[in-house]
């Protein structure tokens, strides 16, 4: 009979034991989860918490902002939370209401207001990334696409050729400056094309502008795809 108790005693011990082990292990992988912050305008806001590996996802988008805005709010929705990590993204609004005449000073005002995020990151210890901006596609629907034909034709570019020129030449700025600087890309604009400088077309809602689902989707299998490829 006690060779009976002696036993159960073992088998009770046993599995209490394994208790902690296993709370053990769940505190250890919620430890591993990082704070990050996505910051931008209405393309970050409308990700909203997209799954990323390592990471607890923080959305702090505001749609229609350019890049003095979103740097006019950093303090606040990003050093205030004491991230691990942000993610910055977006400058498509500063050339949407640049105008011809003074785009370039639009574009330097943008590379100014990148500098700046980084640098106040930097400061806090904050990991920054950063990701190129999406191009726009060319045209939805044969009415569209042939009116652009008809304008090419004439030598005239229509306005998402314009705007993704300009676009495009930032993201080059941001390129060279993220391997210059040692920080983490992703290159948006590359998982977004569609062979010829324009957004794929089934990764665009029907105003022709912001992300659709599917380009959501795609967004963050080539996230999750980077990130962990540089946790390994």
């Amino acid at each position: 009979m006690k060779a009976i108790a002696r036993v159960f005693l073992c088998f009770l011990m046993s599995d209490f034991a394994s208790v902690p082990a296993s709370a053990a292990e769940a505190s250890s992988a919620e430890a591993a989860e990082r704070k990050l912050v996505l910051m931008g305008a209405s393309y970050v806001a409308d990700w909203q918490q997209p799954s990323l590996p390592g990471f607890e996802v923080l959305n702090r988008g505001v749609g229609g902002e350019q890049t003095h805005e979103v740097l006019a709010r950093f303090e606040r929705d990003v050093l205030a939370l004491q991230p691990d990590a942000v993610l910055i993204w977006g400058h498509i609004n500063n050339v949407h209401r640049g105008g011809a005449e003074r785009i370039d000073a639009v574009k330097q005002a943008a590379i100014r207001d990148y500098q700046e995020m980084v640098q106040r990151a930097r400061a806090a210890n904050i990991e920054v990334i950063l990701a190129t901006e999406v191009p726009l596609t060319e045209a939805l629907g044969w009415r569209d696409r042939l009116v652009v034909w008809i304008n090419n034709m004439r030598g005239k570019r229509s306005y998402a050729a314009w705007v993704n020129e300009h676009v495009g030449s930032v993201n080059d700025w941001l390129r060279t400056f993220a391997a210059a600087e040692g920080i983490q890309l992703l290159d948006f604009a590359k998982a977004f094309d569609d062979g010829e400088g324009f957004r794929k077309p089934e990764y665009t809602t029907p105003d022709g502008t912001h992300i659709s689902p599917s380009g959501y989707a795609a967004l963050t299998s080539y996230t999750q795809r980077i990130l962990r490829d540089r946790r390994r």
